[in-house]
């Protein structure tokens, strides 16, 4: 592919068309929203690579997102659509040839149907305040992830992320009713939202995880609830990690569906909960919703955890999660403190998530200058379970610490594939996942690449994410 290489003639062309999109070209923006907080490109930025967007254009309608892409397109401009850059596999990494497309103007909340429980958002709205928004009007979307406060609604969708509460409340897949996205080239389609249809393919899920190759998001329509009448939560030290797998696998069977559903292996367990582990493992379960419910499924699922030897430790250290949950140290802090680290969630079905987390931590733990390795189920489901790895590794130079990275990454990723686990949960693909996807797709992954061909056929559409351009 031939990519536009005077993009300031380019540029003219633009703002001739659109003298009222907001064009910059100076200043801190072409740097800041040329990367998100993969913590291999913070390293390389370190080392001097440092990443710079041609320009960034911060378009306020879905008509403005069409004339770009149409101009893109017609000029041979690579795009990178952006958010507001939490991503943490390296999806946003721009160059100086290519424009970054920043949804920032487009965040409003536009409409909230009390009968249907639906509302309509546009892409750039920051998460905590869509939620906020929503609380105000006695709704919530019961979507938490970590990052809610330096995230948008639309990169949720480009990213198929899921929230803290997603046992009860479903990840994003199970939220997105509907959508408008403008293809490259400049077409807008939109998709209805509906309770559920039987119309062929759902062309939803085509752009939900696309991390903006295929398409970007201009307006979204989500499932709403009514905020919980009730909440209970409870802490209990586990004697293995074991019966706390067994614990989460015996009541998701039974059907209950507690919205919160940690387990935190001896090593975490011990780093955030030293009063309730004592050197166990522990598990974390909130449920919430009608009164009624509650108590029905508080009883039966203590009575689970009790019968795998679950101590009640009280509901102190949910109530501690709760509100330190959002709160963790910078990837920059970090490196500063001479440390490399980083966290890999993947999934697998409940007979292999203790020889996958016992594998992953072995190997993990042999790695030189490895400090901890370790991990916790953040997401449970009938079938199974995520694994949230995490690594802290000490390192006295950048070259050592991308060492590091690339090795826990790489033996993560590969016993992951290798006991039939789905190398990404929840974070992504973007660049430090792109050659394993093709390994889990398999056979189909040639799909996704006549997808991307045919909706992208110049690869201007964040090209070195997900999947290689044409």
């Amino acid at each position: 592919m031939q990519l536009m290489t005077d993009l300031g003639v380019a540029l003219e062309t633009l703002t001739a068309s659109q003298a009222d999109l907001e064009v910059l070209t100076d200043g801190d923006a072409p740097v800041a929203c040329a990367h998100d907080w993969w913590m291999r490109g913070l390293i390389e930025r370190r080392q001097g690579k440092e990443r710079r967007a041609g320009a960034v254009l911060r378009p306020a309608s879905t008509e403005q997102v069409a004339a770009v892409l149409a101009w893109a397109q017609e000029t041979r401009t690579a795009v990178v659509p952006y958010g507001l850059g939490s991503g943490v596999c390296g999806a946003v990494a721009a160059e100086r040839d290519q424009v970054v497309l920043d949804m920032g103007k487009m965040s409003s909340l536009l409409d909230v149907n009390d009968l249907s429980l639906t509302a309509t958002v546009q892409p750039g709205m920051r998460g905590s305040d869509y939620e906020n928004a929503l609380n105000e009007r006695g709704y919530t979307m019961g979507h938490f992830p970590q990052s809610i406060e330096l995230s948008t609604v639309g990169g949720w969708c480009a990213t198929r992320a899921a929230g803290q509460l997603s046992t009860l409340y479903g990840n994003i897949e199970d939220m997105l009713l509907g959508c408008e996205v403008v293809l490259a080239g400049g077409r807008i389609i939109r998709l209805p939202a509906m309770p559920r249809s039987s119309t062929g393919p759902d062309l939803r899920q085509l752009f939900l995880g696309s991390e903006g190759t295929l398409g970007v998001f201009t307006e979204l329509v989500f499932r709403v609830h009514a905020r919980a009448e009730a909440t209970w939560s409870r802490c209990f030290a586990m004697p293995s990690l074991a019966a706390g797998i067994a614990a989460l696998r015996l009541t998701l069977r039974a059907g209950w569906r507690p919205a919160v559903t940690r387990l935190y292996d001896a090593t975490e367990a011990g780093r955030n909960f030293q009063v309730a582990s004592e050197g166990q493992p522990v598990l974390l379960l909130m449920s919430e919703g009608p009164r009624g419910r509650i108590d029905a499924e508080s009883l039966a699922v203590g009575q689970i955890v009790a019968a795998q030897g679950g101590v009640d430790k009280g509901s102190e250290p949910v109530e501690t999660w709760l509100e330190n949950r959002n709160h963790v140290p910078s990837f920059e802090d970090l490196l500063d403190s001479g440390l490399v680290v980083d966290t890999i969630e993947i999934a697998i079905g409940w007979e292999r998530v203790e020889p996958l987390w016992d594998r992953v931590v072995l190997e993990g733990s042999a790695v030189p200058g490895m400090l901890a390795m370790s991990g916790h189920v953040s997401h449970s489901y009938t079938q199974g379970a995520n694994i949230y790895f995490t690594f802290v590794a000490q390192q006295s130079a950048l070259d050592e610490a991308l060492y590091l990275y690339d090795a826990v990454w790489e033996l993560t990723m590969k016993a992951t594939h290798e006991m039939g686990g789905t190398i990404a949960h929840h974070h992504g693909i973007g660049r430090v996942r792109k050659k394993w996807l093709s390994r889990e797709l398999d056979t189909a992954h040639c799909l996704l690449s006549s997808i991307k061909n045919t909706l992208d056929p110049l690869g201007i559409m964040n090209p070195g994410a997900l999947i290689d351009s044409p």
